[in-house]
């Protein structure tokens, strides 16, 4: 599902820029390198986080030279933590294409991560900004810390509604958090309540759309187009799942359990449906979009709350 084309229209000519020095940092003479980042290229996805710190910066001020370089380093440190985290869950597809790992090996894809990493650093240094630079490099610390939360929970196989949103906060929601304060420190904007209420804003989304994610892989792969039910074979329990063992007896935790580790995934599936996980998750989901729908509508009418409130509804509507 292609990202509106009126999400876009605010920062057309910003995106233009954005996408041409883009493809200039993705840049190595290394006989190795080359093709990694050749096959990046090629698998790029929408886009979705530099859109949103270009918007948030049109929403805040205006759009600058470090806005560009923030939206860069965001999106480099992103696909480098994708290519390590598909080392550590050993996936072998990424965005319907083969991953890093799976294309070349595990080595490689270490240290193609973090060539990717570097070249994040060094777009945020280019900024001569000490605020952005710390919001890339407490970002890099957040990623991790959330991807280390996830594995103990995996290792426990246990969690709650309490840890699910935890490991949220530090891995997708501070992402989609991180786009907004880049945006908005770049705008040249200082209002500290602007700040605030923008951040809370990609804070949200981005819980939406780890959110809108986890339901996915509850649904049919036909239905979806793309496999479905990775994280249940990876042991990851998320919100649908959650909310049903909560809400189980001891006997069908038990059941649950045995089923978790028998990778039983159809059948997990049906129950989330049947027994209100999916329902609960989609009431949680809508209610964190009016969350940040509530606080968008305190900015300002314009051309970029207008395409924000777009992003948003595309975020939590997307079929894919």
């Amino acid at each position: 599902m292609a990202i509106p084309a009126q999400i876009k229209l605010p920062i057309q000519d910003s995106f233009a820029l954005y996408e041409e020095a883009y493809a200039k940092s993705l840049h190595s003479k290394d006989a190795i390198l080359m093709p990694l980042i050749e096959h990046l290229r090629q698998s790029s996805g929408k886009q979705m986080r530099p859109i949103l710190v270009l918007l948030c910066a049109k929403l805040c001020g205006i759009v600058t030279q470090n806005t560009l370089h923030a939206a860069i380093a965001l999106e480099l440190l992103h696909v480098a933590s994708l290519i390590h985290d598909d080392v550590v869950d050993e996936s072998d597809k990424r965005r319907g294409y083969a991953s890093i790992r799976a294309k070349f090996n595990n080595k490689i894809a270490v240290l193609g991560g973090d060539f990717i990493l570097s070249s994040a650093l060094s777009e945020a240094a280019s900024t001569e900004s000490t605020a952005i630079i710390k919001v890339i490099a407490g970002l890099g610390k957040n990623l991790s810390e959330g991807e280390l939360l996830q594995l103990e929970t995996i290792n426990e196989n246990h969690s709650n509604e309490k840890k699910y949103f935890d490991i949220i906060s530090r891995k997708t929601a501070a992402l989609f958090a991180a786009c907004a304060r880049l945006g908005f420190i770049s705008s040249t904007n200082t209002d500290i309540e602007t700040e605030q209420k923008i951040v809370s804003i990609g804070e949200i989304i981005g819980t939406c759309f780890q959110l809108k994610d986890d339901i996915f892989d509850y649904e049919a792969s036909d239905k979806i187009g793309k496999p479905t039910g990775i994280d249940l074979a990876e042991g990851k329990l998320t919100l649908p799942l959650i909310h049903v063992i909560e809400n189980s007896s001891d006997a069908e935790k038990q059941r649950i359990k045995e089923a978790i580790e028998n990778k039983e995934i159809i059948y997990l599936q049906d129950l989330a449906h049947q027994k209100g996980g999916i329902n609960y998750a989609i009431k949680k989901l809508h209610e964190l979009q009016e969350n940040a729908l509530s606080i968008l509508n305190e900015f300002p009418e314009s051309p970029a709350r207008t395409a924000i409130r777009a992003y948003t509804e595309y975020v939590v509507d997307r079929k894919l």
